[in-house]
């Protein structure tokens, strides 16, 4: 029950000696490092990067390829020597697969600056085209699906996609562009979100940053979902403390923020503590995106209760359009 208990805990905000130690180190956090998130930037604890697997998904303003939706990858950091062998073991593992005749890798290309375009035949008609590229030190991996005989079409649209994807040296570059940390997409889109994770070394305090530009508010709000009567806090009878509920105003746009710890392990010894923060808008646009932040702690890092809402405050105040 006690670890069923921690799952929902997590999931509800997504919609995500030892006690001296930990407040000392929280309290010395005040050197700041920017981060570009979509549209936005947030400053986070100097020590802090995004953890590899981070995801955007695009749907370009095109009408050749029905339904297409782009997903970017971006992997973790490499040099050219062990990119070329993380392809080499992707094309030997695509061609390896036995399905009969489907998921069949029909196309190895090379794209003419060192990356490489992979074509699948998943069934029929049906195909995922991937493109891997090494861009300054990050592998990235842009995918399509395409049906209908579309895959041509499909795979110019993606290698269109992948010229639009630039390495950013500092948060202040490029400002029209749609960031993944480090990494920017320039043009315009039906749609973009991304997904990103930040972690330290030095901690076990982990933060999540979920933008969508144009996404609808949830029919339910932040404090709907983890207080309500349908709340599945109440439903599994978790007993957590509320350490933060209420409104405030994030980068111009009404939000609530939400925190709490709850006890876990048979004898109560293991404490999480969670904090979540969620725009709302009631038109979405550019200046007015989908923003959800979670921040985690577990073990030693999650007794200073008062060192977790210092450390909260002082990211969610920096929230910020570029």
């Amino acid at each position: 029950m006690k670890q069923t208990i921690l799952l929902v805990f997590i999931l509800l905000v997504a919609g995500c000696d030892a006690t001296k130690k930990t407040s000392e180190k929280l309290k010395m956090t005040s050197a700041m490092n920017t981060h570009c998130v979509g549209h936005s930037l947030i400053d986070l604890p100097d020590g802090y990067a995004s953890s590899p697997g981070a995801l955007g998904i695009f749907v370009p303003i095109q009408d050749r390829v029905t339904d297409a939706s782009i997903d970017l990858v971006v992997e973790e950091k490499t040099n050219q020597a062990a990119f070329a062998k993380l392809v080499k073991e992707r094309q030997v593992a695509l061609a390896g697969v036995d399905h009969g005749n489907m998921d069949k890798l029909v196309l190895s290309q090379e794209t003419g600056d060192g990356g490489m375009l992979f074509r699948v035949n998943e069934i029929d008609d049906a195909y995922k085209s991937e493109v891997h590229w090494l861009l300054h030190d990050r592998h990235l991996v842009a995918r399509i699906d395409s049906y209908n005989n579309q895959v041509k079409s499909a795979e110019a649209l993606l290698l269109e996609f992948k010229s639009n994807v630039e390495y950013m040296r500092s948060a202040k570059e490029l400002p029209g562009a749609f960031c993944l940390g480090e990494i920017a997409v320039k043009g315009r889109y039906r749609s973009e979100s991304a997904s990103l994770g930040y972690r330290s070394n030095a901690s076990k305090i982990s933060f999540a940053l979920d933008f969508d530009t144009f996404r609808k508010d949830d029919t339910e709000s932040l404090l709907q979902r983890v207080g309500g009567k349908d709340s599945l806090l109440r439903k599994f009878q978790a007993k957590e403390k509320v350490l933060r509920k209420k409104e405030l105003t994030v980068a111009g746009m009404r939000a609530q923020e939400w925190g709490a710890s709850v006890l876990l392990g048979d004898d109560d010894s293991e404490k999480q503590a969670s904090f979540a923060l969620e725009t709302m808008r009631p038109v979405p646009s550019v200046s007015a995106p989908k923003i959800h932040l979670e921040m985690n702690a577990q073990g030693s890092d999650a007794q200073d209760e008062e060192g977790l809402i210092t450390l909260w405050d002082n990211v969610t105040k920096t929230i910020r359009m570029r």
